[in-house]
């Protein structure tokens, strides 16, 4: 039954952005919106009622990189709880992903169009200052 939700939602998306997504291909699905990309993964056997989602901030800047990463550091412990979000390091990409996983028998189409502009907000806002919020010299 999960992995039929977990399509029936993919397909919808796939709709909903004029990707016709089909068959079997979706249990890993990668989307651009608004230039970031998010993937989709179905929970698989360990947690079928789930989808985990990650969405690429983009690449992690040479300049004040100790700080960038301090700064997310500190973001992941704002952002602890039993079901949160938490921004990770992509070293294949040098990149930074903020990675989570929602309820797939609560979502439905509108809950994830939310998420996804919720976190893409995120994600654009990151790459103006990196969260440096002009502590880096730059404008906010």
């Amino acid at each position: 039954m999960t992995i039929s939700r977990y399509r029936q939602l993919i397909e919808q998306l796939g709709a909903h952005f004029g990707m016709p997504l089909q068959g079997t291909m979706h249990q890993a699905t990668t989307m651009q919106v608004k230039g970031v990309e998010l993937n989709l993964y179905h929970g698989g056997l360990i947690v079928p009622d789930s989808v985990l989602l990650s969405c690429e901030f983009g690449p992690l800047p040479q300049f004040q990189r100790e700080k960038i990463l301090l700064r997310l550091l500190e973001t992941n412990m704002y952002l602890f709880n039993a079901n949160c979000p938490a921004f990770t390091y992509q070293a294949q990409k040098d990149s930074i992903i903020l990675i989570c996983r929602f309820s797939l028998s609560s979502a439905s189409l509108e809950s994830t169009l939310e998420l996804f502009d919720f976190l893409v907000s995120l994600a654009l806002r990151w790459r103006r200052d990196h969260y440096l919020f002009g502590e880096d010299g730059t404008e906010i």
